[in-house]
């Protein structure tokens, strides 16, 4: 939906439309494309693609590590808890209790790391298949990331950045402030995830 935006508004990089290969696997694809100073794709190397399917046997390795840790406790191995389960009232003391702080957090990195194999997936495909290089969509953001700026702008989701940025961003900017530009985009956002 947001590259068709992009592209109804002018902001779909020049490389993606020089050929109809390259416009199919941009608007099919859920994956960025590197594309060179002259607007062309930039051909994945041997160490591109032997890197991309190291990253993608690490992540299934640390994904079935994961499931393997959580399955067997029901997803909860720091012990069950009653924070804010069914609507219920909100404890605060229940939010922060570290049993339920540790199981969000495993949950959490478990669905970091099923995003990131999906990434992964659909870049090997691109790249091996095609020979494109592209952009790692997930960069490990809640162990590496340095700040919330570095977690949401660089690290978490790449692909919804960049398409967020040109599909809406952009098209807004273009008419008005960056202030509506950038209160489209939440609103773009939390209706995408809704």
């Amino acid at each position: 939906f947001f590259r068709t935006l992009e592209a109804i508004f002018g902001f779909t990089p020049h490389g993606a439309t020089s050929s109809s290969k390259i416009y199919s696997i941009y608007f099919t694809m859920p994956v960025e494309m590197i594309f060179d100073g002259d607007n062309k794709p930039v051909i994945a190397s041997r160490d591109d693609i032997l890197h991309s399917i190291k990253k993608t046997a690490y992540s299934i390795l640390i994904l079935i590590s994961l499931i393997s840790i959580l399955s067997p406790h029901d997803y909860t191995p720091f012990g069950k808890t009653v924070a804010g389960e069914y609507h219920e009232y909100i404890i605060i003391s229940e939010y922060l209790h570290p049993g339920h702080l540790g199981n969000c957090f495993l949950i959490a990195l478990l669905f970091q790391q099923a995003l990131g194999l999906g990434d992964a997936i659909f870049g090997n495909i691109v790249q091996i298949l095609f020979g494109y290089k592209v952009v790692q969509g997930m960069r490990n953001p809640m162990l590496e990331a340095t700040s919330p700026s570095d977690f949401w702008g660089r690290r978490w989701n790449v692909l919804v950045h960049s398409v967020m940025k040109r599909g809406v961003y952009k098209p807004i900017r273009k008419y008005s402030s960056s202030l509506l530009a950038s209160l489209g985009v939440f609103v773009a956002s939390g209706l995408f995830h809704e």
